[in-house]
């Protein structure tokens, strides 16, 4: 039962852990979700294979949490894994080493109990260990307000990824409609998750700070390689799967953006020494913008 909730009544939410290998991490992001002062929710771990102390960990919570493993098989299964067994009619995603703030499903829950028919409510974070990239907040607060004020548009997702699901509220029926996380993605599963989300239901923004995002070696965000090819596919299946996109962001800038990736992606292969990763990679930013004088200069030292 939801640990504010009475015997045999399903909470109003359930947040889901998938975690892997960060027993070091994960006492801390449970106890934050425990302290929350929002009741009325259930939590629950998966444990996607870990290999170190994670299961000690789980232990030594008793029944104040429902706990579940599986094999290795990546963040986005053990997501699904853990939104299939939930119980609550809204879904929160949280990080294994990341923080919620006290009143995160306060502030959440405030308004999508209001709004039943949000597909999604999500809202800012901050840095665990200070200000980083110059600013105090992930979403700089000019463009958290902006968002607040004037609404989410797929603009607004397209030209950054502004969605952390540790930020963030959906109704399970949501989820399952439009078939849950793309287990084939271990990185950009977010921004791909509210797209979908996106082109279906009304997307909601708050100006608060819900979660802290703890940044360390062990980040898989670090894979600058993995993260730029999913980002690029992701892009790739929101055009192939939802037709209208093209309308309601041009073909020139989906065409600039997702060059500007392969950009990005041959810059890192060269000088990580992948000289043919890093060719193919330009001819196709050269592909997609033949009258980029960068790109084709980059593309004439590289031959």
């Amino acid at each position: 039962m939801g640990i504010g909730s009475e015997p045999g009544n399903s909470p109003s939410v359930s947040v889901v852990i998938a975690t892997y290998n960060r027993a070091r991490f994960l006492p801390e992001t449970i106890e934050s979700v425990l302290q929350q002062r929002f009741r009325d929710f259930e939590l629950i771990v998966v444990d996607d294979g870990s290999t170190d102390d994670t299961q000690a960990v789980l232990r030594s919570y008793g029944d104040r949490m429902r706990c579940f493993y599986q094999r290795n098989r990546g963040p986005a299964a053990a997501r699904n894994f853990g939104i299939r067994h939930a119980r609550g009619r809204w879904i929160s995603i949280q990080d294994s080493d990341d923080l919620s703030t006290p009143d995160h499903l306060e502030i959440l829950f405030g308004f999508a109990a209001k709004h039943p028919d949000c597909g999604m409510v999500f809202a800012n974070g901050a840095y665990l260990g200070g200000p980083e990239h110059n600013r105090v907040t992930i979403i700089p607060l000019n463009k958290s307000h902006r968002l607040a004020q004037n609404g989410v548009r797929l603009v607004d997702l397209f030209d950054k990824s502004i969605v952390r699901l540790q930020a963030a509220l959906i109704p399970k029926q949501c989820l399952e409609a439009i078939g849950g996380h793309d287990e084939s993605l271990r990185i950009c599963m977010d921004l791909d998750l509210a797209f979908r989300i996106f082109m279906r239901y009304p997307v909601a923004y708050l100006d608060e700070v819900v979660f802290l995002y703890r940044k360390h070696e062990g980040n898989i965000g670090r894979n600058q390689d993995l993260r730029l090819m999913e980002n690029i596919r992701v892009i790739e299946k929101l055009v192939r799967e939802s037709p209208q996109t093209k309308e309601l962001l041009g073909a020139r800038r989906i065409a600039q953006r997702t060059a500007y990736r392969y950009y990005r992606l041959a810059k890192g292969r060269w000088k990580g020494g992948d000289q043919r990763g890093a060719r193919q990679a330009i001819r196709e930013a050269v592909a997609l913008r033949p009258l980029s004088l960068k790109y084709r200069l980059y593309q004439l030292r590289w031959i």
